[in-house]
C-alpha cells in the first residue's frame, strides 16, 4: 500500500512538473498576439479563417474569402483593404465602420503579415 501511495505521489509530481513547464513555454508556443491579430480574430476570422485562407464553414465555396491568394476583386493594397473593411461591399462584405482608423490599419497590417508581406 505504501509503495502505491509513493507511486501516485510521484506521478502527480511528474504531471505537475510537466504542466508547469508547459505553461512556462506558452510564450514561445503561443506568442503574444498583436492588436491587429486580436482584431482580425474578432472581426474577420469567422469568414476568412484564422490563417486567412477562407476555409471556414460560413465561407465554404467562396473563393473571395481567401486573403492569401492573388485573386482579389478589389485592390489588395493597404488603402483598398482599409476601404473594404470600413465601408464593406454590398452583398459581399459587412461594414465595420465602428472600428477606428488605427484599428483598421492594424487589421490590414495583420492581413499583410498573413500573406508574408509588408503593407504597401
Amino acid at each position: 500500500m505504501r509503495r502505491k501511495n509513493e507511486m501516485g505521489r510521484w506521478c502527480r509530481g511528474l504531471a505537475l512538473s510537466i504542466l508547469l513547464l508547459s505553461l512556462g513555454a506558452c510564450g514561445e508556443i503561443f506568442p503574444k498576439r498583436t492588436t491587429g491579430e486580436k482584431l482580425y480574430r474578432k472581426h474577420c476570422a469567422d469568414c476568412h479563417g484564422i490563417g486567412g485562407d477562407g476555409h471556414t464553414i460560413s465561407s465554404m465555396g467562396d473563393p473571395d474569402a481567401n486573403l492569401l491568394d492573388d485573386r482579389w476583386k478589389h485592390p489588395a493594397d493597404a488603402a483598398g483593404m482599409a476601404s473594404v473593411i470600413r465601408q464593406g461591399l454590398v452583398f459581399e462584405h459587412p461594414t465595420f465602420d465602428s472600428l477606428s482608423r488605427e484599428e483598421v490599419n492594424q487589421i490590414v497590417g495583420h492581413v499583410f503579415s498573413l500573406r508574408g508581406e509588408t503593407p504597401q
